[in-house]
Order: structure tokens, then sequence, then C-alpha cells
């Protein structure tokens, strides 16, 4: 076990998958087997071989069988594999599966987020793909309900099927809800979804020349001090310069 996990940090994921199989497979009922299975499907995801995800598949399938703590996540993988094989009505039925039985919150959630990527995705061909996005991103947002990255997660991509919708202000009013959020002192802030919220709900703003509107959001985006501050601040100079807004 040791040394596929060495060869897992070092990226040799073909020799990582290798042992870890080794292992399982010499004791399968071993209290270690359930593990070894699942990083050598996660080995399998991350090497460049031939049918290597099918063969992730597999494995994923066999640490279900073991109906241990690990089934549920394993479903999960296997759902965003049968995605990057194109086939997204495969990983609805098994993104279902992990909702309807006792999956932890952790993985219900990945599952309701999965589940809303691929309608919003799908949403080219049928127009109430979007809707049925929405309801999962709903879910999500709710089973969150504190601030933090499911949440914000959920409202941002909420607004953007509301966009595909042709309905930008109820998609501006979803991203403020994600601008609105306040930060807490026990956890570190979630910057990554509020840029993309802020700088959507910005553009927004632009599109409609409400150039007052969308200064104030640079201003706020600037203020949270993250990552993408100075971004936000570069374009409010722009901003500003091209419709003067001096004060």
């Amino acid at each position: 076990m040791k040394l596929a996990e060495t060869y897992y940090r070092l990226q040799d994921f073909a020799n990582a998958q290798t042992h870890f199989e080794i292992l399982a497979q010499r004791d399968p009922k071993a209290t270690l087997a359930e593990k070894a299975l699942f990083f050598a499907a996660e080995s399998a995801m991350s090497s460049m071989g031939e049918n290597s995800l099918e063969r992730a598949v597999v494995l994923f399938d066999q640490v279900v069988q073991l109906k241990g703590e690990l089934r549920w996540a394993a479903r999960n993988e296997q759902a965003m594999i049968e995605r990057k094989l194109g086939k997204p009505r495969d990983a609805l039925l098994l993104y279902d599966e992990v909702l309807k039985n006792a999956s932890r919150s952790s993985e219900k959630r990945e599952a309701l987020c999965g589940k809303g990527d691929i309608y919003f995705e799908l949403g080219p061909e049928d127009a109430k793909n979007y809707d049925r996005a929405i309801e999962a991103y709903d879910q999500l947002a709710n089973d969150a309900r504190e601030p933090g990255h499911w949440r914000n997660q959920a409202l941002f991509k909420k607004g953007m099927c509301l966009e595909k919708k042709t309905d930008p202000s109820a998609a501006l009013s979803v991203f403020y809800d994600v601008l609105a959020s306040q930060a807490r002192p026990d956890r570190p802030p979630e910057f990554f979804w509020f840029y993309k919220a802020g700088f959507n709900a910005a553009r927004l703003l632009e599109d409609q020349a409400q150039w007052t509107s969308a200064a104030a959001i640079y201003q706020k985006l600037i203020a949270a001090a993250g990552p993408r501050s100075d971004e936000a601040n570069a374009r409010l100079n722009r901003l500003r310069l091209e419709h003067f807004l001096w004060e």
C-alpha cells in the first residue's frame, strides 16, 4: 500500500494502479481492499493509457459491489467518467442512484452538481433541460445552506442557466445573491465562484449600459481583496475612462 501510494504521489499512475490492484487481489476481503481498488481506479483515470477510462469504470464498479464506505464516492466517479466518454444519460442514472440511497451529504452534493451540469450541457438540445438544471442547482443551494463553495457554485450556475433562457434580470439577481454572501471568521473566504458571479454581473450591467452599477460591482470585487482584485481594478479603471465616471 505504501509503495502504491508513493507511485501515486509521484504521478506514476501506471505503477500505482498495478500495485493497488495487486493488493486488492491478494485479499479481497481485507480492510485495505476497498481503498486499494478505489485508488487503482483513480490511477487509471489519471493515466494516459489506452482504454484506461473503461478500466477505471470496471474498478469503481468493484468498489460499489463491496458496499463499503467508498461505495457512493465510486458511483460519482463512474458518472464523471461516463460524461468524459460522451454518455450523459448513463451518468444521470448513476447520479440518481447516489441521490436515492444512503449516501453522505458531500456525495449527494457532488451528485446534484453533476446532474445540474449535465442538464446545462444538454440545454442546446432542449431548452427544458435548463429548467431541470435549475432544479438541481436549487436543491444544491438549499442543501448547502451556508455561504461557501457549494452554495456559491450552485447559484452561479443557476445564473448561467437563466442567461441561456434569455432572462438577464433573473440571472443578475442570482449573481447578486452570491455577492451578498457574508464571509465567516471561522472559515476561509470562498473566492472562486464569488469572483465569477461578480464579473458576470458586471458584464450584464455593462451590456445594459448601467455603467455606475457595474462600477459598484467592480469596487465590491476589489474590496474583497482576493486573487482577482487586480483584474477588477483594471476593469474599473477602464470603465471610468471610457464613460467618464470620475466620481
